[in-house]
């Protein structure tokens, strides 16, 4: 699912204001790839909840 490692979340964490803009923008960037991928996996989960209720056919 998410490609997010626990050391890539601390890096991105430990970012300062002062940090390289280059790693900054990288950083921003993984935490919208990783966004992404928890939005279609939620949607998924959702559309199985919904078919295996009933409430979707």
């Amino acid at each position: 699912m998410a490609d997010l490692t626990p050391e890539r979340l601390s890096e991105i964490r430990s970012l300062a204001p002062t940090s390289d803009p280059i790693d900054c923008w990288a950083a921003v960037q993984d935490l919208l790839r990783d966004r992404e991928q928890l939005v279609k996996a939620n949607a998924s989960a959702a559309e199985e909840l919904a078919t295996w209720t009933g409430a979707l056919r």
